[in-house]
């Protein structure tokens, strides 16, 4: 026999679903009419960030147009004076500074600066295209790594090509920036590391390759050549 309490206890009936909407409905309403100014000020900070994003999508597809056009334009009327030519190019990265076709200018302008023998100007233009975000950064960073190298600054250079390297998809361009950097530090008699530079590019490549041989090769000649070394003074 059940116990008194437990016979006193009421049968709580299922709650049917759709009155459980209609409960939620309500009591979201209620909410919403005793936190008016709240639910105002939320939609039109919403509102406000929507078109926001909205302009600034146009204008910035608005401003890559306009700076394609225009590069097309400066491409066609540079002077044949480099110095100009520069000039000219320069100014119109400054103006459209952040578009892909700006940093194009940019590197055309360090070509011309090496062209010339200056690579510290060459220097100036390229760098701040290899540490941006446009589709030219990795090749603006080679390009960094050989006006570096020209100006005499050859750890920076090697730093340079070991950062392409490890940031490459592209297995030609990886392979490209470990040998440059191993080739400087062959200049620099670093043997051991121009050694483990060499052994990356091989890895990198097809077992049996012509390509591959050779890199091989200059690996063993940078090992020898490690191996004779005197052992450096403790």
């Amino acid at each position: 026999m059940a116990s008194p309490s437990v016979a006193r206890r009421e049968i709580r009936k299922a709650v049917d679903p759709d009155d459980a909407v209609m409960m939620r409905a309500a009591e979201m309403a209620a909410w919403a009419r005793s936190n008016a100014r709240v639910v105002l000020t939320t939609a039109a900070v919403a509102v406000v960030l929507a078109c926001s994003f909205l302009y600034y999508r146009i204008y910035k597809s608005q401003r890559a147009e306009r700076a394609a056009m225009q590069y097309l334009q400066v491409q066609a009327t540079l002077p044949n004076d480099t110095v100009q030519a520069i000039r000219q190019l320069e100014s119109f990265a400054s103006r459209l500074d952040g578009t892909t076709e700006a940093a194009e200018a940019r590197l055309s302008a360090g070509q011309l600066w090496l062209g010339k023998g200056q690579p510290a100007r060459a220097v100036d233009d390229i760098r701040p295209v290899a540490e941006g975000g446009t589709p030219v950064a990795e090749q603006a960073m080679s390009l960094l790594g050989a006006a570096l190298t020209q100006a005499g600054k050859r750890q920076e250079a090697i730093d340079t090509y070991l950062k392409l390297a490890d940031r490459t998809r592209l297995s030609y361009v990886k392979e490209d920036a470990l040998t440059q950097a191993a080739i400087l530090r062959e200049q620099a008699s670093d043997w051991r590391g121009a050694a483990e530079l060499y052994r990356r590019v091989a890895e990198n490549m097809t077992k049996g390759s012509p390509d591959r041989a050779l890199v091989e090769m200059h690996q063993a000649e940078a090992e020898a050549h490690a191996g004779a070394a005197p052992a450096a003074a403790k």
